[in-house]
């Protein structure tokens, strides 16, 4: 997987440029219950609440390739496909019509999404019209390749924290009322994988706010997927293996280390 794939798809969530045909999600509380689902046509969405998704769209492809965005591959026996990956690429195909899909894939992230808080589950279709380029990256009118994803992002939702605020129709200043917010996700995915300008239906593109906690229950058991180290995971394995094998004293272990 290159950066350059990951810019080409979120240049794209702008709103004049995206192309997402529909938006679905859930509200899940900390008692794993579904206390709202709703489905919209993307294009239907008022201007504010079309930003904000873009926003949440564009934070799931952001950060660093190898330690936030990952490549991640399926747990193929004999190169067949897994349960898993059937069932993302049904997900796909129904473009988020099927609500028997849909509930299933909700309840398959609140059982193995180990998360303490209220969070969102989002998911979003697109069907991209990818227009080929010559060697130089100039584009040509002709299509190349149709490209049919779904993008999912799990975000925390969290009480806004308490504060005075100006009420300009009392002319007053008072408590405010506190907000459910809808924060930027902690993870998410894109499925199949944009590589090379096209379609990996054996990858996935997998997107950690946290490096040092990929979620690997949520990999291996929602995704179907091998989990990676990130590049913070590996360095802190490293830094471990050499601070604790060259020296009993902490200074110059870590010297060593840095060496």
């Amino acid at each position: 997987m290159k950066r350059k794939d990951i810019l080409e798809l979120k240049k794209r969530f702008k709103k004049y440029d995206a192309t997402f045909t529909k938006i679905c999600g859930c509200f899940v509380n900390t008692e794993k219950n579904i206390l709202l689902d709703f489905q919209e046509q993307f294009y239907n969405l008022d201007e504010d609440d079309n930003f904000r998704y873009l926003e949440i769209a564009k934070k799931t492809l952001s950060g660093k390739v190898g330690n936030n965005v990952l490549d991640l591959s399926f747990t193929n026996e004999n190169g067949e496909i897994n349960n898993k990956q059937d069932f993302l690429l049904e997900l796909k195909k129904s473009k988020l019509k099927d609500e028997a899909i849909l509930g299933e894939f909700y309840q398959s992230i609140i059982s193995n999404f180990e998360y303490e808080g209220n969070y969102l589950i989002l998911l979003f279709h697109d069907v991209y019209d990818i227009i080929s380029k010559t060697s130089d990256n100039f584009k040509l009118d002709e299509s190349e390749e149709v490209y049919e994803y779904v993008l999912c992002a799990i975000c925390p939702v969290s009480l806004s924290k308490p504060s005075l605020s100006y009420y300009e129709e009392e002319n007053t200043i008072k408590s405010r009322l506190r907000d459910w917010l809808v924060e930027p996700p902690l993870n998410g995915f894109v499925y199949p994988a944009f590589i090379d300008r096209g379609q990996d239906i054996n990858s996935v593109i997998y997107y950690t706010k946290n490096a040092k906690d990929i979620h690997s229950e949520f990999v291996e058991n929602v995704l179907g997927c091998i989990p990676r180290d990130t590049h913070t995971i590996q360095k802190s394995v490293f830094e471990a293996i050499v601070t604790g094998s060259v020296s009993a004293d902490e200074e110059e272990a870590n010297m060593i280390y840095m060496d």
